[in-house]
C-alpha cells in the first residue's frame, strides 16, 4: 500500500513541513491565558491610541506581507483575536480598513504576519513607540482599567 506513495514522498514531506512552519504562531507573543478579557472592543483612549499611532491609515498589507494598505483605518481590531484569549490592549491592537478586518476574522496570526506588521510599523510609528505586538496585559493596562471602571460607576 505505501509503495504507491513512495514516488511522491520526497515532494510531500517538504510541503507538509513548509505548511507547518508557515502557519506556526509567534512564540512568546500570544496570549498567556485562554481566559477572555472582559472588555471586548477597543474604546476610549485605547482606540484613539491605536488609530493615532497608525496615522489613521490601515495597517494591513497590500500584497501578502509587503507594502501597506492605502485605505483609511475605520476599525480597531485585535492582532491576536479576542476569541482566542487576546486582550484588548494597545499593544495587541491594529488599525484596519473594513476589508482587511473582515478578511482577518478570528485568525491567530502566524509568525510571519506579526513580523511583517512590526516591520511596516517601523516606517510610521513615532520613534518613542514600541512596534512589537504583545498580547499580554501589563500592570499599566490593569491599572488603567481599574481607574476607568471606578470613574464609570
Amino acid at each position: 500500500m505505501w509503495a504507491a506513495f513512495e514516488p511522491i514522498l520526497p515532494w510531500v514531506m517538504p510541503m507538509v513541513v513548509l505548511a507547518a512552519v508557515v502557519s506556526f504562531p509567534m512564540l512568546g507573543r500570544g496570549p498567556s491565558t485562554s481566559r477572555r478579557d472582559p472588555w471586548r472592543g477597543f474604546k476610549y483612549g485605547a482606540r484613539a491610541a491605536v488609530l493615532e499611532r497608525a496615522d489613521g491609515r490601515c495597517e494591513g498589507s497590500l500584497f501578502f506581507a509587503w507594502g501597506r494598505c492605502f485605505a483609511a483605518a475605520v476599525e480597531v481590531d485585535h492582532v491576536f483575536p479576542h476569541s482566542k484569549g487576546g486582550p484588548t490592549v494597545v499593544s495587541n491592537g491594529q488599525a484596519l480598513c473594513k476589508d482587511h478586518n473582515r478578511r482577518k476574522r478570528d485568525m491567530t496570526p502566524p509568525w510571519w504576519y506579526v513580523l511583517a506588521l512590526e516591520k511596516r510599523r517601523r516606517g510610521y510609528f513615532p520613534a518613542d513607540q514600541d512596534v512589537r505586538v504583545y498580547a499580554v496585559m501589563t500592570d499599566k493596562d490593569v491599572a488603567a482599567r481599574a481607574r476607568r471602571s471606578r470613574r464609570s460607576r
